[in-house]
């Protein structure tokens, strides 16, 4: 069943690009967000607008990692469509 499946050249590569990109995007727009918030909420002191940048940071990280996961599923699944099933 699975053994006819062959593996896309370069596609580790390519994850670990993707999952490198994708921690930096989804730590910067969490930081955006937090600043953002903070903003609105009138935080003046810097060592609070710090460490709620880094929760906000952290909290974002696993749906970049979701994100990534979603976008190689679907491009695997669509792999895997195009080749005919015996």
């Amino acid at each position: 069943m699975t053994g006819n499946r062959q593996k896309r050249p370069g596609s580790r590569l390519l994850l670990g690009i993707a999952l490198f990109a994708g921690t930096l995007a989804s730590m910067y727009a969490g930081v955006l967000v937090a600043d953002f918030v903070s903003d609105l909420v009138g935080v003046a002191s810097p060592t609070v607008r710090l460490g709620v940048k880094a929760i906000a940071a952290a909290a974002a990280l696993p749906g970049g990692f979701y994100l990534v996961e979603r976008a190689f599923l679907e491009r695997s699944r669509a792999t895997s469509r195009k080749t005919p099933s015996p």
